[in-house]
């Protein structure tokens, strides 16, 4: 081979390594590059996530100072019930929104035994009575809100004994999907989705209304925090014995810092006139013992959401009993409250945290 050929060869040569050498490096920048963003992203998110729990902890302070200055009562004047509450936050921003827990139909009070009537029959104990009524007044026919009622009430219930029109075991196990009844309590209102019979168009109307409180099978109402959207609720408790313009109305006469006692609610004459026992209006109060706070951060494009359902404990101070993480719609709408949430993908995908010990 001559010289010339050889020059050519050694100049293919080079250009092929030189060629080699850059596309080596242009991967290894690239992938520095990802590996940088990954960084970024996962500190970004982490420093999300952070400031949701400072958002946790203010409304802890926040909570037990207002309990502490109105002697227990609570009502939506105060500092805990502000809406859209928006914080500025370096190279982001906090949002929260606070709920009152007692404002909503407890699911996990359908888990109280059935009494018997003087017959020695069967009969649904109060709240599983006001969860029928609820349905009613939403425009559900009478036997299928018994059907539904017994069918969620065997749920969460800790027997294996099947309800008149219930469902335990058997029935969910014959599923093309099969699973069994849980059996206890809910920790989130979305799993009310897992229960025969309450399809998607059920759970969305049912969910602006209900909740779940993690280990509490009590359905207390408090008057004072009732939005007029939750009329329906006002009107279940109550047998229906109103209608939802005059279930609008009582609310819209809750004082603006709420009723000291809850005998002035009773005095109010729209209700007063109504056939209301004693076992059903102790379910009516003036305090509360539970709230949801919804919380959201985002720091440049990276977006943390959390759900926090606070117990009041001694002192009034704040405890933690449950986190959900996720449902990020939140934070691109934060007027969506808990309790008055009515999207059916509702933390169904959620990393959950549990405090409660039941």
């Amino acid at each position: 081979m001559g010289p010339s050929k050889q020059r050519g060869v050694a100049l293919i040569t080079v250009i092929l390594i030189v060629a080699m050498v850059v596309i080596i490096a242009t991967n290894i920048s690239a992938r520095n590059q990802l590996s940088m963003r990954r960084t970024m992203n996962l500190t970004q998110y982490d420093q999300a996530y952070w400031y949701a729990l400072s958002a946790e902890e203010l409304t802890k302070k926040v909570l037990k100072q207002d309990l502490d200055d109105s002697k227990g009562i609570v009502h939506r004047q105060q500092f805990w019930a502000l809406a859209d509450v928006v914080f500025p936050a370096e190279y982001g921003e906090i949002v929260g929104k606070v709920s009152d827990m007692r404002a909503c139909f407890n699911l996990n009070a359908l888990a109280a035994a059935s009494k018997t009537n003087n017959n020695g029959q069967p009969q649904l104990p109060l709240a599983a009575k006001q969860f029928k009524a609820l349905l009613v007044g939403l425009g559900m026919d009478d036997f299928a809100a018994e059907r539904l009622t017994h069918t969620l009430k065997d749920y969460v219930d800790s027997d294996s004994i099947n309800s008149p029109y219930g469902a335990e075991d058997a029935e969910y196990e014959s599923r093309n999907v099969p699973y069994r009844a849980a059996n206890t309590l809910m920790n989130h209102k979305s799993e009310l989705r897992a229960v025969l019979g309450f399809t998607k168009d059920v759970y969305r109307h049912l969910s602006p209304l209900v909740c779940a409180i993690p280990g509490d099978d009590r359905q207390l109402l408090n008057v004072n925090t009732l939005e007029i959207e939750q009329a329906p609720l006002l009107m279940a408790m109550l047998d229906n014995q109103i209608s939802l313009g005059e279930a609008e109305s009582i609310i819209g006469q809750v004082p603006a810092s709420g009723y000291e006692k809850i005998d002035e609610f009773w005095q109010n004459s729209s209700v007063s006139g109504l056939k209301v026992d004693a076992d059903a209006k102790s379910s009516f109060v003036i305090d509360s013992d539970y709230f949801l706070l919804k919380a959201g951060a985002k720091v440049n494009e990276a977006i943390f959401s959390m759900e926090s359902v606070l117990k009041k404990g001694s002192g009034n101070s704040m405890d933690v009993l449950t986190r959900q993480y996720g449902n990020q719609d939140f934070y691109a709408s934060p007027n969506a409250s808990s309790s008055t949430n009515s999207s059916t993908n509702d933390n169904s995908n959620n990393t959950n945290e549990n405090n409660n010990k039941r």
